[in-house]
Protein backbone atom coordinates (compact mmCIF):
# COMPACT_ATOMS: atom_id res chain seq x y z
CA UNK A 1 0.00 0.00 0.00
CA UNK A 2 2.78 2.43 1.04
CA UNK A 3 4.39 1.27 -2.49
CA UNK A 4 1.62 2.60 -4.52
CA UNK A 5 1.07 5.93 -2.62
CA UNK A 6 4.80 6.70 -3.31
CA UNK A 7 4.52 5.81 -6.80
CA UNK A 8 1.90 8.06 -7.44
CA UNK A 9 2.94 10.83 -5.33
CA UNK A 10 6.28 10.03 -7.90
CA UNK A 11 4.17 10.45 -10.93
CA UNK A 12 2.14 13.91 -9.76
CA UNK A 13 5.33 15.65 -8.93
CA UNK A 14 6.99 14.65 -12.51
CA UNK A 15 3.44 15.86 -14.04
CA UNK A 16 3.71 19.05 -12.00
CA UNK A 17 7.45 19.54 -13.12
CA UNK A 18 6.20 19.36 -16.64
CA UNK A 19 3.60 21.45 -16.62
CA UNK A 20 5.53 24.79 -15.27
CA UNK A 21 8.14 24.35 -18.07
CA UNK A 22 5.60 24.33 -20.91
CA UNK A 23 4.03 27.47 -18.75
CA UNK A 24 7.78 29.68 -18.70
CA UNK A 25 8.46 29.09 -22.13
CA UNK A 26 11.50 27.40 -21.41
CA UNK A 27 12.88 26.88 -25.23
CA UNK A 28 13.08 30.25 -26.30
CA UNK A 29 16.81 31.01 -26.60
CA UNK A 30 18.24 34.38 -25.50
CA UNK A 31 19.64 35.64 -29.11
CA UNK A 32 15.52 34.31 -30.04
CA UNK A 33 14.22 36.79 -27.62
CA UNK A 34 16.39 39.90 -28.66
CA UNK A 35 14.99 39.24 -32.33
CA UNK A 36 11.17 38.64 -31.06
CA UNK A 37 12.08 42.13 -28.96
CA UNK A 38 13.95 43.67 -32.04
CA UNK A 39 10.51 42.89 -34.37
CA UNK A 40 8.09 43.96 -31.83
CA UNK A 41 9.55 47.28 -31.24
CA UNK A 42 8.48 50.28 -33.09
CA UNK A 43 10.69 51.58 -35.93
CA UNK A 44 11.97 54.53 -35.62
CA UNK A 45 10.10 56.90 -38.30
CA UNK A 46 11.95 57.66 -41.51
CA UNK A 47 13.52 61.22 -41.35
CA UNK A 48 11.87 63.68 -43.06
CA UNK A 49 13.39 64.63 -46.68
CA UNK A 50 15.47 67.47 -46.56
CA UNK A 51 13.95 70.80 -48.01
CA UNK A 52 17.10 72.02 -48.84
CA UNK A 53 18.20 75.62 -46.74
CA UNK A 54 17.06 77.31 -43.97
CA UNK A 55 13.78 79.61 -43.92
CA UNK A 56 14.66 82.45 -46.79
CA UNK A 57 14.54 86.07 -45.45
CA UNK A 58 12.38 89.17 -46.64
CA UNK A 59 13.59 89.59 -49.65
CA UNK A 60 11.97 86.61 -51.35
CA UNK A 61 8.99 87.61 -49.17
CA UNK A 62 9.10 90.72 -51.23
CA UNK A 63 11.76 92.71 -48.74
CA UNK A 64 13.89 95.60 -49.62
CA UNK A 65 13.53 96.53 -53.38
CA UNK A 66 15.46 99.04 -55.39
CA UNK A 67 18.43 98.64 -52.51
CA UNK A 68 20.81 100.55 -54.99
CA UNK A 69 18.38 103.42 -55.98
CA UNK A 70 19.69 106.89 -56.00
CA UNK A 71 18.08 109.98 -55.03
CA UNK A 72 15.50 110.26 -57.80
CA UNK A 73 14.91 106.78 -58.18
CA UNK A 74 11.50 104.47 -57.95
CA UNK A 75 10.92 101.88 -56.38
CA UNK A 76 7.60 99.67 -57.58
CA UNK A 77 5.84 98.42 -53.76
CA UNK A 78 2.95 96.50 -53.54
CA UNK A 79 0.15 97.55 -50.34
CA UNK A 80 -1.18 94.83 -48.55
CA UNK A 81 -4.65 95.49 -49.98
CA UNK A 82 -2.77 95.00 -53.62
CA UNK A 83 -2.55 98.81 -54.12
CA UNK A 84 0.76 99.04 -56.78
CA UNK A 85 1.97 102.35 -56.25
CA UNK A 86 5.04 103.32 -57.76
CA UNK A 87 7.74 105.55 -55.33
CA UNK A 88 10.22 108.21 -55.43
CA UNK A 89 12.51 109.55 -53.29
CA UNK A 90 13.13 113.49 -55.10
CA UNK A 91 14.70 115.02 -53.17
CA UNK A 92 16.61 114.25 -49.83
CA UNK A 93 17.60 117.73 -47.44
CA UNK A 94 20.56 117.49 -44.86
CA UNK A 95 20.28 119.15 -42.47
CA UNK A 96 17.06 120.59 -43.05
CA UNK A 97 15.70 123.95 -41.38
CA UNK A 98 12.50 124.59 -39.68
CA UNK A 99 9.96 127.12 -41.06
CA UNK A 100 9.21 128.87 -38.31
CA UNK A 101 10.92 129.85 -34.35
CA UNK A 102 8.44 127.57 -32.78
CA UNK A 103 9.01 124.38 -33.74
CA UNK A 104 12.64 122.99 -34.12
CA UNK A 105 15.01 120.04 -33.37
CA UNK A 106 15.96 119.16 -29.62
CA UNK A 107 19.20 120.24 -28.66
CA UNK A 108 21.78 117.87 -29.97
CA UNK A 109 19.34 117.11 -32.97
CA UNK A 110 19.31 117.83 -36.05
CA UNK A 111 16.50 117.78 -38.79
CA UNK A 112 16.68 116.06 -42.39
CA UNK A 113 14.00 115.83 -44.79
CA UNK A 114 12.99 113.33 -47.89
CA UNK A 115 11.02 114.48 -50.30
CA UNK A 116 8.71 111.38 -51.73
CA UNK A 117 6.18 111.34 -54.65
CA UNK A 118 3.76 108.89 -54.39
CA UNK A 119 1.77 107.36 -57.73
CA UNK A 120 -1.05 104.67 -57.87
CA UNK A 121 -0.43 102.45 -60.89
CA UNK A 122 -2.35 100.19 -60.38
CA UNK A 123 -6.67 99.57 -60.06
CA UNK A 124 -6.79 98.93 -56.15
CA UNK A 125 -7.19 102.15 -54.21
CA UNK A 126 -3.96 103.07 -51.96
CA UNK A 127 -5.13 104.17 -48.67
CA UNK A 128 -2.23 104.64 -46.05
CA UNK A 129 -0.42 107.36 -43.87
CA UNK A 130 2.72 107.42 -45.31
CA UNK A 131 5.20 109.21 -42.99
CA UNK A 132 4.64 106.32 -41.02
CA UNK A 133 6.38 104.23 -43.13
CA UNK A 134 9.66 106.17 -43.45
CA UNK A 135 12.87 105.37 -41.81
CA UNK A 136 16.32 106.96 -42.06
CA UNK A 137 19.71 104.33 -41.82
CA UNK A 138 22.66 105.85 -40.19
CA UNK A 139 26.30 104.59 -40.90
CA UNK A 140 26.02 102.99 -37.30
CA UNK A 141 23.02 100.89 -38.18
CA UNK A 142 20.31 102.79 -36.26
CA UNK A 143 17.18 103.86 -37.41
CA UNK A 144 15.29 107.09 -37.37
CA UNK A 145 11.24 107.32 -38.23
CA UNK A 146 9.30 110.73 -38.55
CA UNK A 147 9.15 113.68 -36.95
CA UNK A 148 6.86 116.65 -36.39
CA UNK A 149 7.79 119.38 -38.01
CA UNK A 150 7.90 121.43 -41.07
CA UNK A 151 10.77 122.69 -43.52
CA UNK A 152 11.83 125.76 -45.69
CA UNK A 153 12.48 122.62 -48.51
CA UNK A 154 8.59 122.35 -48.87
CA UNK A 155 5.33 121.42 -47.83
CA UNK A 156 4.93 118.22 -46.09
CA UNK A 157 4.06 115.00 -47.48
CA UNK A 158 0.22 114.46 -46.06
CA UNK A 159 -0.42 112.99 -43.16
CA UNK A 160 -2.88 110.43 -44.72
CA UNK A 161 -3.67 109.47 -48.59
CA UNK A 162 -6.34 108.27 -50.37
CA UNK A 163 -5.17 107.77 -53.91
CA UNK A 164 -7.16 106.43 -57.07
CA UNK A 165 -5.70 104.84 -60.39
CA UNK A 166 -3.41 107.08 -61.14
CA UNK A 167 -3.54 109.89 -58.53
CA UNK A 168 -0.90 111.13 -56.85
CA UNK A 169 1.22 112.80 -53.50
CA UNK A 170 4.06 114.32 -53.06
CA UNK A 171 5.66 115.96 -50.19
CA UNK A 172 8.49 116.19 -47.47
CA UNK A 173 8.75 114.20 -44.27
CA UNK A 174 11.14 115.22 -41.92
CA UNK A 175 12.93 113.44 -39.40
CA UNK A 176 15.27 113.77 -36.51
CA UNK A 177 18.28 112.42 -36.16
CA UNK A 178 21.74 113.22 -34.00
CA UNK A 179 23.66 115.76 -34.33
CA UNK A 180 26.73 113.39 -35.36
CA UNK A 181 25.03 110.99 -37.24
CA UNK A 182 25.75 110.60 -40.77
CA UNK A 183 22.68 108.97 -42.67
CA UNK A 184 22.99 106.58 -44.95
CA UNK A 185 19.32 105.35 -46.69
CA UNK A 186 16.33 106.33 -46.94
CA UNK A 187 13.45 103.83 -46.54
CA UNK A 188 9.77 103.91 -47.41
CA UNK A 189 7.48 100.68 -46.57
CA UNK A 190 3.51 100.93 -47.40
CA UNK A 191 1.00 100.59 -44.95
CA UNK A 192 2.54 102.55 -41.98
CA UNK A 193 5.53 100.51 -42.32
CA UNK A 194 3.49 97.27 -42.36
CA UNK A 195 3.91 95.90 -45.83
CA UNK A 196 6.33 93.39 -46.88
CA UNK A 197 7.69 95.28 -49.87
CA UNK A 198 10.40 98.27 -49.03
CA UNK A 199 12.03 100.99 -51.02
CA UNK A 200 15.22 101.78 -50.09
CA UNK A 201 17.42 104.74 -51.22
CA UNK A 202 21.44 105.50 -50.99
CA UNK A 203 22.11 109.20 -49.99
CA UNK A 204 25.27 108.91 -47.93
CA UNK A 205 27.46 112.07 -48.98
Amino acid sequence: MRRQLSTAAIVIAIAATATACNSDGVDAKPENSAGAAQSQAPKDPAPAPDKGGADKGGADKGGAKGVDLAVGGTAELKAKNGAQIAVTLKDFVDPAKSNNKYTMPKAGKRWVAAQFEIVNKGQTVYDDSPRNGVKVLDEQGQTFTTSIGETTSGPNLPAAVKLKAGEKALGYVVVSVPENSKPQAVTFTPDSGFAKETGQWKVAK
